[in-house]
């Protein structure tokens, strides 16, 4: 029993020791694991439906020929026996930016535009700019053809450049979302097809579709930059010289 005092006053004094060791300061506690954030997936909710091509714009459009329903004429004026009509590649996929391609080849008399069409039904069918300069210069290979000038617009959303394209005799090929005279029952499409008339009143389209010279689409400008992909469209501007004009007095 006499020991118990200096057993206990022992133990208080090994516990204070213990205590201050593990609260000496800059003594770092233990790293602790960094919680694991789980992210909660946003419940899935359909795309809103894009509405259809509303009836105002139907209005100023039209089906015809190659004058503007107010007389005025159309700027290439390709013959109706040289319109293409689209068709699919090896794979079934479309070939209308190739169509487009001919119809400027055949107009501003370019081989290698012209012969493009009949390469890709050869090939897996669609297109975007770069695999549209891969196609022409395999093409151009295989053919023993040169490649002419040409340039791409993209992501474009005013008529300036297209309109100086037809001002001067070019034919650009331009892609095209919807038909403002209910073709394709008014849905959206991906499609291209050529520019055959821009001023200030008129954008007149061939549709490799609709090939046939009493087949253009006539509209005013306006609707034409509403169906042309009105995020931004591409553009494809051959370079090459066009054919003469029609004589005049």
């Amino acid at each position: 029993m006499k020991d118990w005092p200096a057993n206990l006053f022992l133990t208080l004094v090994a516990g204070a020791m213990l205590f201050a060791v593990a609260n000496w300061p800059g003594r770092q506690a233990p790293a602790q694991p960094a919680p694991v954030i789980v992210p909660v997936p946003a419940p899935s909710q359909p795309a809103p439906r894009r509405p259809l091509l509303p009836r105002e714009d139907v209005a100023g459009a039209s089906v015809g020929g190659n004058v503007a329903p107010d007389g005025t004429q159309i700027n290439c004026d390709l013959p109706g026996s040289l319109h293409q009509k689209n068709t699919g590649g090896s794979d079934g996929a479309g070939l209308c930016v190739y169509a487009s391609a001919r119809h400027a080849g055949r107009w501003q008399n370019d081989p290698l535009f012209d012969a493009v069409f009949e390469y890709m039904k050869r090939h897996p069918g669609g297109s975007y700019p770069e695999k549209f300069d891969r196609t022409l210069k395999a093409c151009a290979k295989e053919m023993d053809l040169p490649v002419p000038e040409y340039f791409h617009v993209t992501n474009s959303s005013d008529l300036e450049v297209l309109r100086l394209a037809c001002k001067t005799g070019r034919l650009p090929g331009v892609t095209y979302e919807r038909s403002p005279t209910r073709r394709y029952n008014g849905q959206r499409i991906a499609h291209m097809v050529n520019l055959s008339h821009a001023d200030e009143q008129w954008a007149c389209v061939l549709d490799n579709n609709y090939p046939g010279a009493d087949k253009y689409e006539w509209m005013t400008p306006d609707e034409f930059l509403r169906v042309c992909n009105p995020g931004g469209y591409w553009a494809i501007v051959l370079l090459t010289p066009p054919p003469p004009g029609p004589p005049t007095n």
